[in-house]
Order: structure tokens, then C-alpha cells, then sequence
């Protein structure tokens, strides 16, 4: 199929892309829960014509359009859930519902995925393989390790038919509309919480010789992990390590039993990723020891560097610069430092996942997780022929 005709079908979505976009955004739901979104998703699918549907971990969906001839499957996945936060966008389809809100563009993400299902449902026939669109839930949830491993372990990706090739895209507000971003290798860091207690003896604030003071270790032991990438990662690697929460006491003159630590380990390689844990770990049990109070740590090994196949890359970045020309194609330099938890399918099978440019027209960045988060939706439709495109690349060579 030409370059044309693609962007025709797909900008013909456009009111269909908006409205589903906007009901969505509308009744957002948090990571396993999306009910609705899942009876939406089934319902329009069953509207196209779809009858290879099946679901996986609870609230995920999965459909399958064959071609006209056999061929490889290629995966196509879209994220649904959205974050436990109050919307301050003043958007007239804002959140309805109290301390959910879709700030980060998974609305989006399925709308397009849905206006894919369209498009290619028409031209089933010319397709040389098949087409998996796989309706992700609780890609929010990083603490449980988000909804990708476990579609993958109830066999989203070996079911018939079983794919061969992922793909996937995320809003990016920071690029205008018309632009698509991309790279080879790590796009998105490993992302691991770090939950840490701090248990010690409490008393008087004014016997400290009495206690064993857990904020005096949680301070030693805060200071000394920023050592763990200035004094232990190789300076031509790239790692965080983030404290964000610190709880303890509820009075001036009491010294608390118990500290509440929590954080975040950011890396792009496994080898990184391994040792700066390792290190996390020694400096926290030997200053805990050293300081007399007990440690209790556990490092969350949840979302993996999300990698681009390097064999595949080219191929898309080449289908994606014959749909928008090489001026509208932005080669990312760096990897974004957000965790992504399509990076289990890019583990299971070779995958490329690349941003679209979602910027508003006047220029105005706000960016995900910002109660004032929205996009512009003039984008949608290229997501759509982006898919397209990388489809009909795929299976079919052209």
C-alpha cells in the first residue's frame, strides 16, 4: 500500500480517534482495573468485525486480523490504565472520576491502537501474515511490575498466532506534530524501586545515648548512595539513584523506632543495572550495622532497559521516513531516563517502540504526569499510519 493511501485511511479516522480518545479520558481507570476501557476496546472490535478476541491478565485484550495470505505476525501494543492523581486541565471531558486521571497519554495510546484495528480490518486481504493488536493494562503499575510479563506469561505472545515482531509508541510532548522519534538500542531506562526500613531503638530526644537513632543511619546511609554512581558506575555508563521519600517521627522531642525509605534505580545496560544493586545493598546493611539499627531492604528487579533491536531498527526508521519524509524523522541521541514496561515484549521478541510528536500548537510543553497533562490530538492520526506503515513493511516488504 503507498504512502497515500495509508495516510488517507488513517487521517480519515480522525473524529473516531478524538471521540474515543476524549470518552476514555473521561472515565480513566487505574492499573487493574479497566473494566470499562476493556468492554469499550471488546465492543468496538466486535463493531469492525472482529471475532479472534481473547483477554489476558484480567483486564488486557487481544485481537487478531489475518491476511489474505500467510505470512510472519507481527505484535502492535497499546497501554490503557491511567495514574492516581486529581486532572487540573480544565479540559471540558476531564476526569469524572476523583484521584484518577489519564496524565500520561494511555488514552491516546488506545484510541490509535482502535483507529489501527479500523484501517487494517479494511485491508485485510492485501496484509501477507497477521496483525496481533494487544490492549495493555496496568502499565502504571511499577511497584507489582506492570501488566506487560504477565499478558506474556498467559501467552499474548506464543497464542496462535505467535508473534514475531512487537512494535509500540508513546506521546511525546516535547516534539511537535508531524515528527517521529526514534533510536536504536536503550530507549527507556530499567526501572527498579528501592524499599527500605530502618528499624532501631527510639526514646527521648534528649538521651540519645539511650537509642539506637534510625534517622542519624537513614541520613549516612542516604549520603553515602550517592556514591554508588559517582565513585562505582563507569562514567561512559549512565545510572540514578534516587531517595524520594523519607518518613519518620511524629514529634520534636521523640526519637522514632522506624524510618520509611523509599527511591528509584534508573540504568540503560543489565551489567549496570546488577552492580549498582549490589552496591545499594552493601552500603545499606554495613552502615545500618555500623549505626546499630536493622535493615530491611528489598530492591523491586521490575522493569528491564527497554531495547530497540538493532537489526530491525533500520527497517522501521527507514518505513517511517517513506510515510513522513527524512525532515519530520528525528533520530533520538539519549535514551529517555523513564521506565517502559514494553521492555518485557522487546525482551521476549525483537521490538522497536519509537515516540510521536504530540506537541500543543502554541508550543506549550507540559509534560506526563502533570495534573495539567494533555495532547494534541491532531497527532493521532499519524500514529495510526505509522502502524500502518510499519505493518505493511513488515509482512509484506514494501
Amino acid at each position: 500500500m503507498d504512502q497515500k493511501k495509508i495516510q488517507s485511511l488513517s487521517q480519515e479516522q480522525f473524529d473516531f480517534l478524538v471521540e474515543t480518545r476524549r470518552d476514555i479520558h473521561r472515565h480513566p481507570e487505574p492499573s487493574t482495573k479497566e473494566f470499562r476501557t476493556q468492554k469499550l476496546v471488546i465492543d468496538e472490535l466486535k463493531r469492525i468485525g472482529y471475532t479472534e478476541i481473547k483477554t489476558y491478565f484480567n483486564t488486557g485484550v487481544a485481537a487478531v486480523v489475518r491476511g489474505g495470505k500467510p505470512g510472519k505476525t507481527i505484535g502492535i501494543r497499546a497501554d490503557m490504565d491511567a495514574l492516581l492523581m486529581d486532572e487540573a486541565s480544565g479540559l471540558e471531558f476531564s476526569s469524572e472520576t476523583p484521584g484518577v486521571a489519564h496524565a500520561c497519554g494511555h488514552d491516546g495510546h488506545t484510541a490509535m491502537l482502535l483507529g489501527t484495528a479500523r484501517v487494517l480490518w479494511q485491508v485485510k486481504d492485501e496484509l501477507c501474515g497477521n496483525v496481533k493488536l494487544i490492549f495493555q493494562p496496568a502499565e502504571e503499575n511499577g511497584p507489582q511490575g506492570g501488566g506487560a510479563q504477565y499478558m506474556i506469561r498467559e501467552g499474548v505472545l506464543t497464542d496462535d498466532p505467535a508473534v514475531d515482531f512487537m512494535t509500540g509508541l508513546h506521546t511525546n510532548n516535547r516534539y511537535p506534530v508531524g515528527k517521529l522519534i526514534c533510536r536504536s538500542g536503550p530507549t527507556h531506562a530499567g526501572s527498579d524501586p528501592i524499599y527500605l526500613d530502618l528499624y532501631g531503638v527510639g526514646g527521648h530526644a534528649s538521651t540519645p545515648h539511650l537509642v539506637k537513632d534510625p534517622i542519624v543511619a537513614a541520613a549516612h546511609i542516604i549520603t553515602a548512595l550517592q556514591t554508588v554512581v559517582s565513585r562505582n558506575i563507569n562514567p561512559f555508563d549512565n545510572a540514578v539513584v534516587g531517595i524520594s521519600m523519607v518518613q519518620a517521627g511524629t514529634r520534636h522531642n521523640i526519637i522514632p523506632e522506624h524510618v520509611h525509605i523509599r527511591g528509584t534505580l534508573r540504568s540503560f545496560k543489565e551489567d549496570v543495572r546488577r552492580l549498582a544493586g549490589e552496591r545499594i545493598t552493601t552500603i545499606v546493611n554495613d552502615v545500618a550495622h555500623a549505626m546499630g539499627v536493622r535493615a530491611e531492604l528489598e530492591i523491586r528487579w521490575n522493569y528491564s532497559p527497554l531495547m530497540n533491536d538493532a537489526q530491525m531498527y533500520p527497517m522501521v526508521k527507514g518505513w517511517l521516513t517513506d510515510l513522513v519524509g527524512e525532515e519530520h524523522y528525528i533520530e533520538q541521541e539519549f535514551p529517555n531516563t523513564g521506565g517502559e514496561d514494553f521492555s518485557y515484549f522487546a525482551q521476549a521478541v525483537p521490538s522497536v517502540y519509537f515516540w510521536l510528536g504530540t506537541q500543543s500548537d502554541d508550543g506549550v510543553t507540559i509534560g506526563a504526569h502533570n495534573p495539567a497533562f494533555t495532547f494534541n490530538e491532531k497527532a493521532m492520526p499519524l500514529g495510526v499510519a505509522a502502524f500502518v506503515r510499519i505493518v505493511f513493511g513488515y509482512l509484506n516488504g514494501v
